[in-house]
This record gives structure tokens, sequence and C-alpha cells, in this order.
């Protein structure tokens, strides 16, 4: 939980200091796009190359690698004083994110089999709780006058807090056929059922990505809010992403995977096109908050779906679902800002009404657990 919650820590930060970094670097939708491009780039080839060795190395090496790595990213995200370091910088900080996130996944799923229990929401909960306290200490201490560089190397203590703890961990050893089964890692690219729920992870990060990237941006420069309203109203949406996967085990039970996934596309783009629609700060907040409680189920049922998909190859199984997902995470704010600087950033985060009705419609074909009301009835891929 530990580890999942400075994830989100770094996210809300990030999604209020994104707004101060274009800033301080003079940089357009359209340049700070491609600079989050060359991040996701790097990531999506990092994680597709080395997300593997989550399970040849363990758990406990991989992620004390990845989370040095990650601080060096932050780092020089930090002291980024030009376009090309901060290039530079980016490639480097997503590349750790993405096998970072690779690495606390596949540590869930050795969770969740070891124990008979579904965890996976609750620790997904952890990452969005610490979304809304990274959200809310950047913009307070913005707002404080704190400029933004020392918030970021701020996040190098919990960090260190975390490599700490992992290195005192006991993870189980990596058994002996899941090392046969990361040589052949790359036949879950064919794997149908496991690329249909990597499809509906792509969308459901791909919004995610955006209202992190961008959710700041919006309310501070397109709407100007302050420092800390904006911080808020980025808050707002991580608080629904805690609270909506807090209640997510309850309700997957309730209505199954398939029909919990129906209903988060379709809430997320009613959410999305009420926070479009107007310029009201309050109703564009409770649009961010719809939002939030849509999207918390998505990637967690996406999770758990590809580790029950790929037995003994939980760490595979989850690079492939991580890294198609990191794809829409991270190319999504970059098309976004592509659009922005086209048509605008108002019609541009309209791809999350589009986004939400795909993944409802893709949600008809998803199997795993079912509601008691479905098992009764016709069997599904």
């Amino acid at each position: 939980m530990g580890a999942f919650g400075f994830f989100g820590l770094w996210a809300g930060c990030f999604a209020v200091l994104l707004a101060d970094l274009s800033r301080a670097l003079d940089l357009s939708p359209g340049p700070l796009g491609i600079a989050l491009f060359a991040g996701a780039a790097a990531s999506i080839l990092a994680m597709g190359t080395l997300g593997w060795t989550a399970d040849r190395l363990g758990r406990r090496v991989y992620l004390v690698g990845a989370s040095l790595v990650f601080g060096l990213g932050i780092v020089g995200v930090a002291i980024a004083d030009g376009y090309a370091v901060l290039l530079a910088a980016m490639i480097v900080l997503y590349s750790a994110t993405g096998l970072y996130d690779v690495g606390i996944n596949a540590a869930a799923v050795d969770l969740e089999k070891t124990s008979g229990r579904r965890f996976m929401t609750l620790l997904h909960a952890a990452f969005s709780f610490g979304g809304v306290a990274g959200a809310l200490a950047a913009g307070a201490l913005l707002q404080a006058g704190v400029d933004y560089r020392y918030v970021y190397l701020m996040l190098l203590a919990p960090l260190a807090v975390v490599v700490i703890a992992v290195s005192f961990t006991r993870f189980p050893a990596p058994e002996p056929h899941q090392a046969v089964g990361v040589q052949k890692a790359g036949g879950l690219y064919r794997n149908l059922p496991l690329l249909l729920v990597a499809a509906i992870a792509t969308l459901g990060m791909l919004s995610e990505g955006e209202m992190e990237h961008w959710s700041g941006v919006y309310l501070r420069q397109t709407l100007g809010l302050s420092a800390l309203l904006g911080g808020s109203g980025v808050a707002v949406f991580f608080g629904a992403m805690t609270l909506g996967r807090l209640g997510a085990t309850w309700t997957i039970t309730r209505f199954g995977d398939r029909r919990t996934l129906l209903g988060a596309g379709l809430l997320t783009a009613i959410g999305m096109s009420l926070a479009l629609i107007t310029r009201e700060p309050a109703l564009v907040v409770a649009g961010f908050l719809v939002v939030g409680l849509a999207l918390s189920a998505i990637v967690p049922i996406a999770f758990s779906v590809a580790g029950d998909l790929a037995p003994g190859r939980a760490g595979a199984a989850i690079s492939v679902v991580t890294t198609l997902g990191y794809g829409g995470f991270l190319l999504g704010p970059v098309i976004v800002g592509g659009l922005a600087e086209l048509l605008g950033l108002r019609a541009a985060l309209g791809t999350m009404v589009v986004a939400g009705v795909v993944i409802s419609t893709l949600a008809l074909h998803v199997g795993g657990r079912q509601a008691p009301a479905e098992k009764t009835g016709s069997s599904s891929p």
C-alpha cells in the first residue's frame, strides 16, 4: 500500500505542477505534448523489453532498481532549465514509472494468489488517496510561494522510505515454471482474451492519463483558477477514485466484471460531458467527481483478470496489459496536446467521452467474475 500510495502522491503532484513546469519553460500544449510523447515512447519500450524481469529478478530487486531510477527522473524534471534537458528527464522518468507500475501490480497479483482474496482495488485506492494528498499538498505549497522545483524534490523523501521498506520486505521467490513462462511471454500478445482486457485497460488509462496531465492545466489556464483551487479540483478527481476503489469490491461482487465495466464506461462519458459543456467551476468539478468514480474500477479489474488469464506468469501478463495500457495513459495526453494546439483544450478533452463509450462496448465481451444473476446465463468468451 505504501508503494501504491507513493505512486499516487507523485501523480497528484505532477498533475498540479505540470502547469508551472510548462510556464517556466514557456511551452504551449504542442511542445509539451511532444515531451510527454518522448516519455511515453520510452516507457512503452522499457515495459515491453524489461517488464518480464519482474518475474526473473524477483520483486524486491526489481522494485528497488525501478525506484532508484524513478528518483533520478524526478531530479531531472526538477532541474530542467531547457527543452532538451526536459526531454531527457521525461525519458528517464517515464521509463522508470512504467517499470515501477509493472512491479507493484505484479506484487499485488502475488498477494491475491497467496491469500486467495482480491486486494487489487484496495491497493489502487491507496494510489488514488496518494493522488489526493499530492494534489492538495502541491496546490497548498505553490499557493504559499514555494517554487515548483522544490515541490518535486520533496518527493524524494517518501520515495526513499518506499525503497527502504521494499528492501526489508519478503516477497515470494519466482517459481521454476514462472522463469520458463517468462521466456515465452511474447506469446501472450496473441492471447485474444488478454488483448481484449488490455484494450479496455488502455482506454481506462488513457482517460486517467488525460485527467492527471491536463485537468490541472484546464482548471488553472483555461478556466483561470488559482493554484489552490486548481489543485483542489484535481484532488476531487483522485478523491473520487479513492472512494470508488474502496467500494469497488462490493460493486464487482454484486454486478460482476462485465456490468461494472459497462457502467464505468457510460459514467465516464456522462461525467466528462458535464465537465466540458460548462465553464462553471462547481459543475466542472462535479463532472470530474463522476469521472473519478467511473474510472476507479476499470484498471484494477483489468489487472486482476489478466493475472487469472496467465497463471504462473503474472508479471508477464501484467507487463502486457501495462505496456498497452500505459500506451493509452501516456499517449492520450500527447494526443490531447496536439488536438489542443489545433482545437483548444476543451475540445481535445472530448476524446474521453469517446473512450467511455468504447469501454462500454468492449465490456460486453469480457468474461471474468460474474454477478450471481449472470452465472446462470450464457457463457462469455
